[in-house]
């Protein structure tokens, strides 16, 4: 059995497409551009669709639009001194090294400097 709940061809109306000219394309994709500038406030503000604005970007890439130039870099006045670096007060560095052991339900952790008689009997209490 079919039903047919209705035979009403109309098709939702749209309104006619708008045409916008390339100079206001043009004029969209470079405000989009800028910086801080909402692509979505801008389309919203201006009646456009946002997916229509970023495929203008798309088309109107902005190696194709004027580029503000940036401002040359600042720098930095640099000294050279020949002169040895210094050794750090303290004497010798180690790197410094953790170790984990673990042997059944029991963990170790050692790090920094550990006397060595100290461990020997730890790890010999734990091995056990």
């Amino acid at each position: 059995m079919d039903t047919n709940l209705g035979t009403d061809s109309k098709q939702p109306s749209r309104g006619p497409y708008r045409h916008h000219s390339e100079e206001f394309k043009r004029a969209i994709v470079e405000q989009s551009f800028q910086p801080g500038v909402s692509v979505a406030r801008l389309a919203r503000e201006n009646g456009v669709n946002t997916n229509q604005v970023f495929g203008w970007r798309k088309r109107y890439a902005p190696n194709q639009l004027p580029v503000a130039q940036a401002t040359a870099p600042a720098l930095v006045p640099v000294t050279i001194v020949d002169q040895p670096a210094q050794p750090l007060a303290g004497g010798d560095h180690r790197p410094a090294v953790m170790l984990e052991l673990t042997v059944g339900r029991a963990k170790l952790r050692v790090g920094g400097d550990v006397d060595r008689d100290l461990l020997a009997q730890v790890l010999d209490r734990l091995l056990r």
